[in-house]
């Protein structure tokens, strides 16, 4: 009796839904989460604006990936005061006026979306000046409108000063879509930022690109108005890769449209394919162009190695439609499939022409191979050959045993050879312990402090006592189970080492220790020197196998964990003269290395701001690391880190510099840990330009014909190297980077000669 009786229709609308009009900030924020994806299509967005403006200089700055604030900076003709009231509002835009100018639209932007999606997600500011204006004016907005900076106060545009361009902040994105901004990743979100400045850098030669994390000094990429194509690349892709680009171009009248591009030749691979595509200088993706040249390069390189290519494309604007997709990411164009055919038959002859000759690099071992398990296997090996030695032993199981044996370079035509092999005999027969004496070794004071680490293995070791003694006054880590018992004597042959009580640094040696990477370890102690293949690489022999060292990448490592394990007890090599580290760290920033620009403030300030930096860190950087500064400001020793080896002097310039912006002065741990990569990085053998054959050949002869500067071939071999054997640690990262590859394996060269 409480229930009323329904009928059958009536029921069927309740199920029905009803059909209504959405609200105007729904359908805003629904189309914002179309056009701005992520922080990168914000940036993406902003970035075609800024190049529409006619800026020639664009400065991007993100915190977290641009989730919590993004920020562009350019130098275009800047927005009207009038225009600041709409400018945030769908579909006003000052390059569309009808649908038919869609036909001839040359501008990255046409819709008057972008400003419009990215207020309505997140807190918008904009200051702009144009050349007229006297002053620059600033304007806050919120879903699309014009919002009041603090509540209460007007939301009109504000006078403020500020230089001829445009500055859009926007803070909080996605503050309205929690699932989505939940989802990302800060990190990630960078990366993604970062690619897309990448890509308009290499396209837009003419502009000046900066990208840098807030809060940071130096940025993270940076390029300049005056450089080309290929130095732009190699700048933000490497100059391995730069060195390997070749370019090609393809016009076709019937099909209405030009080409051009750069593309890796087949000297390099890389891990993934780089593909970078603009069609009417807009950044765009193409799955059909990018199988194109993925046919290209399937006969050119092996497998699971990928090129690079960068790919521009002119069509006439009336032949493409760019109105496809809400982020502009995809373009139709007429004819594509012809189009393409014609690029990929050009970049296929260009390619081919080019691959007469070919240098063949191997991919590292290391990281995807279990070294450990070929090391047991070599064991055994030898183990087996020894309790068989009756055994006949094959062509191809013999190897080098004596490292004195024929080198390399007695079968290179060299002048110095023969004072080379001088050096090296008055090596060999030289006491051990000449080698290792200090420069300061008869001087008192200081010097009697700067002392190396001992060999962990033995008994009596200084280090091990101290630990023993202290071990219930602090807490300390201990890290002696972790180092290796091939772990070096001290270059100085020390009567007394100074005990390391802070927990930061014994830290920090844990970690070296703990992530050593066993194979490796056993490959370095047993490996015979080579020689010498360049300035950057140097062979080794592991019974078998050749191997391809990096010199830099592994002196770099080394120098990074003497530094951390030497803290506190290094010798000092002092200056003839004390040098002014003002004039130095001018010297730094004149270099384009430095990145520095306008926006940094004047390079004096600048100087004189490190000088006093590093003037208030004196003490703690000369009784911990052995760097020499005075009260004066000036730079009189270094720490010595192995005996008879010195850094080059024109790197001390950067080194002063970085040492003064790229330590992290705030933590402990940080701070010891930052100095220590700076020194490594001052120290680490660097491959020498190349000069011509008779300037190189001279210079080499200068060198090793003065006793007082060892020849850095002879460096590599007897300094470098015998440290490497003795002390060095590799970790995980070292054998990722590629710093061993293995070249050959006397066994599969043998199964290849049987076929010949």
């Amino acid at each position: 009796q409480h229930y009323k009786s329904i009928t059958f229709i009536e029921l069927m609308a309740l199920e029905i839904g009803k059909i209504c009009k959405l609200d105007e900030v729904v359908i805003n924020r629904i189309a914002a989460g179309e056009v701005v994806q992520r922080p990168c299509n914000a940036i993406k967005e902003l970035v075609e604006n800024s190049i529409d403006a006619g800026s020639d200089s664009i400065t991007v700055s993100v915190d977290d990936g641009g989730l919590k604030m993004l920020q562009i900076t350019d130098t275009g003709h800047g927005i009207r005061k009038e225009d600041l009231v709409i400018v945030c509002e769908r579909f006003t835009t000052s390059k569309l006026k009808t649908f038919s100018d869609l036909r001839s639209i040359n501008t990255h932007g046409f819709r008057g979306e972008a400003l419009a999606s990215i207020s309505h997600v997140s807190f918008v500011t904009i200051q702009t000046k144009t050349v007229y204006d006297k002053c620059a004016w600033a304007a806050h907005y919120k879903d699309g409108k014009l919002h009041p900076k603090k509540p209460g106060t007007s939301a009109d545009p504000k006078p403020c000063a500020g230089n001829t361009g445009t500055t859009i902040t926007a803070e909080d994105l996605f503050y309205n879509m929690g699932t989505r901004k939940r989802a990302m990743n800060g990190r990630d979100e960078f990366n993604k930022v970062a690619h897309v400045i990448t890509c308009y850098a290499v396209h837009n030669t003419g502009i000046a690109f900066s990208l840098k994390k807030s809060g940071d000094n130096m940025p993270k990429i940076r390029t300049t108005s005056k450089a080309s194509k290929i130095d732009t690349i190699s700048n933000l892709y490497g100059p391995a890769l730069g060195k390997e680009l070749i370019e090609f171009s393809c016009d076709d009248k019937n099909f209405a449209f030009k080409s051009s591009g750069l593309l890796t030749n087949a000297n390099y691979s890389g891990k993934s394919f780089r593909f970078l595509l603009f069609i009417n200088n807009r950044l765009v993706e193409s799955s059909s162009a990018k199988k194109a040249f993925e046919a290209v390069y399937s006969s050119v390189l092996p497998k699971n190695s990928y090129p690079f290519v960068y790919l521009s494309i002119e069509i006439d604007p009336q032949n493409i439609d760019v109105n496809v997709h809400p982020t502009k990411n995809e373009v139709h164009f007429l004819h594509e499939d012809e189009v393409i055919a014609g690029i990929q038959a050009k970049a296929q002859q260009t390619l081919y022409k080019c691959s007469t000759s070919r240098n063949y690099y191997t991919q590292a071992r290391l990281p995807g191979f279990d070294m450990a398990a070929a090391v047991e296997e070599v064991k055994g090996t030898k183990k087996v050959r020894e309790e068989t030695e009756n055994t006949r032993v094959y062509d191809h199981e013999l190897v080098r045993t004596d490292c004195n044996q024929t080198k390399l370079d007695l079968f290179i035509a060299n002048q110095g050879n023969k004072i080379m092999t001088e050096k090296t005999s008055e090596l060999n027969t030289t006491p051990t312990t000449s080698l290792f004496t200090t420069l300061d070794s008869e001087k008192p004071g200081p010097s009697s402090k700067k002392m190396k680490l001992p060999n962990p293995g033995t008994e009596n070791s200084s280090r091990a006592s101290t630990s023993s003694d202290n071990k219930d006054n602090i807490d300390t880590i201990n890290v002696e189970e972790f180092i290796p018992k091939e772990a070096p004597k001290s270059v100085n042959n020390p009567t007394h080492r100074r005990p390391i009580y802070l927990t930061s640094v014994l830290a920090l040696q844990e970690e070296i220790c703990k992530a050593r990477h066993e194979g490796a370890v056993d490959l370095l102690r047993e490996h015979k020197f080579v020689g010498v293949a360049n300035t950057q690489y140097a062979l080794a022999q592991v019974r078998t196998k050749l191997y391809l060292f990096d010199i830099g990448k592994l002196s770099e490592a080394l120098f990074y964990q003497k530094a951390i394990f030497d803290f506190q007890n290094f010798d000092i090599f002092d200056f003839s003269e004390p040098s002014p580290m003002h004039e130095l760290i001018m010297i730094a920033l004149d270099d384009e290395s430095s990145s520095w620009n306008p926006d940094h403030g004047p390079k004096e300030e600048l100087a004189t701001f490190a000088t006093d930096l590093l003037v208030s860190r004196r003490e703690m950087l000369d009784d911990y690391f052995s760097i020499m500064v005075t009260k004066e400001g000036s730079l009189s020793g270094l720490p010595l880190l192995v005996d008879q080896y010195y850094p080059l002097l024109h790197q001390i310039p950067m080194f002063l510099l970085r040492l003064a912006t790229e330590v992290d002065w705030d933590s402990e741990k940080g701070c010891f840990q930052t100095i220590a990569q700076e020194i490594a990085k001052l120290y680490a053998m660097r491959p020498i330009e190349q000069e011509s054959d008779n300037s190189a050949t001279q210079s080499t002869q200068n060198k090793i014909s003065d006793p007082n500067i060892p020849d850095w071939k002879f460096t590599v071999e007897h300094i470098l190297f015998p440290q490497l054997k003795s002390f060095f640690v590799p970790d995980q990262s070292v054998t990722a980077s590629g710093a061993i590859l293995q070249v050959a394996d006397l066994h599969d060269l043998y199964k290849v000669f049987e076929r010949c």
